[in-house]
């Protein structure tokens, strides 16, 4: 399992990064991740150990900082973080110092190829792609989105669906992380594609992987809180509205990506728990959008919502998706 959340601390070339090291119960991840989020500039989670069925049971848990943690007042931080949880915390706490380059490394390492609907993501040039997917060639990094969590799964199966049935000219990946998601929206269909985050290195990563992956000429990808970039603002109104962050900035941020949806347009939110998916829902119920589907990776929820009616447009056949290969 791939990054699950990247906002990282460290400016772009930055200083070196503090690694702390936990293993969880698989029962204990969703609480887990949610509470951890407040307190580290990165967290990722791969799965340490899986049952007969492969289901997990055990996750590693890397706890990123940009800088060296005062140990006791940390361990109180963990503490209070893990508690109820069937998690005992190491004593003392294992606090490593490791430059950027060796988190992006590490990250790759443990990557394997993934497919989900018609993308095939994968990390490496030279893996087989298998006929008639969409590859997606993609360093994570320290950014969100590898493909293998649930809230970026989630995504690209809505995204691969609208692209079936939808005809979309501009798309706005708003908190894009790798840029996965941008880039398989350009890909899927011939588009235009804004993607944003606030984290210089992810909007770092998104440019790399935009540029490995050949749709450089479609997808552009800034660094904005929001949308408070001017260009962000002036590009829109957006046919294709994604955005793969947390349920309260969703929430806060639903008057204005509901503006910056077209009318007809659709709009896929995910980063949040099946018990948050209501009141995101009703925040986006009350600026006139409405959920016409709901994607269940449990615990976790990526929700499809629709905009103000539009002029009807007859449907034409898709037919055959042409592959843009990344090769």
């Amino acid at each position: 399992m791939s990054p699950i959340d990247g906002k990282g601390a460290a400016e772009e070339g930055g200083p070196r990064l503090c690694r702390i090291r936990l293993t969880a119960p698989a029962a204990a991840m969703p609480v887990l991740l949610e509470r951890l989020e407040p307190l580290a500039d990165a967290v990722s989670a791969f799965e340490q150990t899986v049952d007969e069925a492969g289901e997990p049971i055990a996750f590693e848990v890397d706890i990123w900082l940009g800088a060296r943690p005062e140990p006791a007042a940390f361990r109180r931080d963990l503490e209070r973080a893990c508690a109820g949880l069937d998690l005992v915390l190491p004593d003392p706490l294992p606090i490593e110092e490791a430059p950027p380059e060796t988190w992006l490394e590490a990250a790759r390492l443990r990557t394997a190829p993934v497919r989900i609907g018609r993308f095939f993501v994968h990390p490496d040039q030279g893996d087989p792609i298998p006929r008639g997917t969409v590859p997606i060639l993609l360093e994570a990094g320290l950014a969100f989105g590898s493909g293998e969590h649930a809230t970026t799964r989630g995504c690209l199966e809505a995204i691969d669906r609208l692209a079936r049935t939808r005809r979309y000219a501009r798309v706005l990946d708003l908190g894009c992380g790798s840029g996965i998601l941008a880039i398989a929206a350009a890909k899927a269909r011939r588009c235009r594609v804004w993607a944003a985050d606030n984290d210089p290195i992810a909007v770092r990563v998104a440019r790399e992987n935009v540029r490995r992956n050949g749709v450089a000429d479609r997808v552009r990808v800034l660094l904005s809180e929001g949308l408070a970039r001017a260009e962000l603002r002036r590009a829109g109104p957006f046919d294709l509205v994604l955005a793969n962050i947390l349920a309260e900035p969703l929430i806060e941020l639903a008057p204005g990506l509901a503006r910056a949806l077209a009318r007809g347009g659709r709009m896929v939110l995910s980063g949040f728990l099946d018990r948050q998916a209501d009141a995101v829902a009703a925040g986006y119920r009350a600026q006139g959008l409405r959920p016409v589907e709901r994607i269940e990776h449990a615990p976790w929820v990526t929700l499809v919502l629709a905009g103000g009616a539009a002029r009807p447009v007859s449907p034409r056949p898709i037919g055959r998706l042409r592959v843009l290969s990344s090769r």
